[in-house]
Order: structure tokens, then sequence, then C-alpha cells
């Protein structure tokens, strides 16, 4: 797993597929306005190359980051997505009534090559 605890700890500089931070203000970023709390949020997002075996999950992966090694032209090629994502609790209001859920797959907790 390249997890928060693995790409954000201390002395970590990974180059590779990891989980980068990225906050996103809902009202700044994407006009959001519907959304009381929070503000915004560390959504984080996967980036960086995939070398050969680089948390590779399927045999398929791993095939292909080889051929993309030995025919680096070619466009096949792994991408660095997340693996694990976590939701998000929000509070907003319908009407004067507040309402508290949660958003599915909002937060960017591990990354894999796939």
């Amino acid at each position: 797993d390249l997890d928060t605890d693995y790409c954000f700890g201390p002395g970590t500089d990974e180059k590779n597929c990891c989980v980068r931070q990225l906050y996103i203000d809902f009202r700044r970023d994407l006009q959001w306005k519907w959304i009381h709390e929070p503000k915004g949020y560390m959504a984080n997002f996967c980036m960086g190359p995939c070398p050969y075996i680089w948390s590779a999950d399927t045999q398929y992966t791993k095939v292909l980051a080889l051929y993309n090694q030995h025919n680096p032209g070619g466009a096949a090629a792994p991408c660095c997505v997340p693996q694990t994502l976590d939701p998000l609790p929000i509070i907003y209001y319908v009407g004067r009534n507040v309402r508290v859920e949660q958003l599915s797959n909002m937060v960017v907790r591990a990354c894999k090559c796939s």
C-alpha cells in the first residue's frame, strides 16, 4: 500500500506513484455553496510514474510495466490511481433543517499502479 503514512512520512520524498496532498475549498474551487461544513478538505490525489513492479496490484499490471520498460515508445503503461478512498462527513441545510451525510469515496488514502 502506498498510503498516506508512507507517502507523507518523515524524510519521504517519493517520486514514484504515491498519494499527493490536495486541499479543496468547496466554495472557491468548486463553487459549491450548499455544503455548510467543512469549508474544505484534504482530498489528495495519486501521481507519479509506475516503474516495473512498483505497487503493481495484478499480474497484468506487472506485464504492462515490463512491456513499457522494454518498449519506451509504446502507448501502454500502468497508471497511478486511487486504491483506498474514504468518505467525507458533511453538514448542509435543506430549508432550515440541518442534514448530516457522508459523501462516499472523497478522500484518497492509498494509491496503486493499475
